[in-house]
């Protein structure tokens, strides 16, 4: 697990952190993940990989997480994951008998494979969220939901790329781009996260438009 914190910005107080994969071999060297994610999800094995993350950080975090309730922990999801109930019950087992509660547990939905059936999608989301989970559309507008998942799914909280948050201040188009969807989420009471925000202009600007949590 390599975990990305979630910052509050409006005092800088960590309240989560998303948990990525990494490749670390014998050596210590670090495999990056755009060297074996597709193939992982190709072949099927992030399903088990998913499950062994999850049970990584709850045997890690349960001392911290225990009595910090409002620190939450987000969990990449893929497009085989709604295809079944499956996801629902290893969530379930994972995280019942752990200190870490269900609502400090944020599934994420990656958008690098298309959600082929998008009722069954709703229905997974659903039994996740009657768990206590929150469920976060990633890196929205620049895979293949668009603005379908966010229509039709459901979620508690939206995530602007990184590509939307460098071009703060080069693209002209970046920020009618991030006030869209600051508007979306406030019509739609989602929360919203910027993702890769790494200078304070970035911060300032954030801040300036209403969106406070940073990772």
């Amino acid at each position: 697990p390599y975990y990305q914190p979630l910052v509050d910005l409006r005092g800088g107080t960590i309240v989560g952190a998303e948990v990525l994969m990494r490749w670390r071999k014998s050596d210590g060297t670090i495999v990056p993940p755009a060297t074996f994610i597709p193939l992982a999800e190709s072949s099927g094995l992030i399903m088990d990989m998913t499950g062994a993350l999850m049970r990584a950080v709850r045997d890690e975090f349960a001392a911290v997480l225990a009595p910090r309730p409002g620190v939450k922990m987000g969990f990449n999801l893929t497009a085989e994951h709604f295809t079944s109930e499956a996801v629902v019950e290893e969530v379930r087992e994972i995280f019942a008998d752990s200190p870490i509660r269900f609502s400090q547990v944020v599934l994420e939905i990656t958008e690098r494979e298309p959600l082929e059936d998008l009722d069954m999608a709703r229905h997974v989301i659903g039994a996740l969220q009657e768990l206590g989970c929150s469920i976060a559309i990633d890196d929205v507008g620049t895979g293949h939901g668009g603005l379908s998942y966010l229509l039709k799914l459901g979620a508690n909280c939206i995530k602007i790329d990184k590509m939307f948050i460098d071009a703060i201040g080069s693209e002209r188009y970046s920020t009618p781009i991030i006030e869209t969807l600051v508007e979306l989420a406030n019509r739609m009471r989602m929360d919203i996260y910027a993702e890769g925000v790494e200078n304070f202009d970035q911060v300032k600007y954030l801040r300036e438009r209403g969106i406070f949590l940073a990772q």
